[in-house]
């Protein structure tokens, strides 16, 4: 029996230490980014995000 599942993939394991493992070399942080962010927002995300209204200047170097 695994304790722990790959929220992405569902391999299972039996170490929180081997999942971790198996997310930081196996999946692509974006992909791991995405499902987070698809898993902790409703649909309506972005419509009234101040960042994502107006362009913002790019910063001068």
């Amino acid at each position: 029996m695994t304790d722990y599942d790959c929220p992405l993939c569902s391999n299972g394991y039996e170490e929180r230490t081997d999942l971790r493992i198996h997310l930081e070399v196996n999946h692509r942080k974006s992909a791991i980014v995405s499902q987070f962010v698809e898993a902790t927002t409703d649909s309506a995300v972005g419509t009234d995000d101040p960042v994502l209204e107006g362009d913002r200047p790019a910063p001068r170097l």
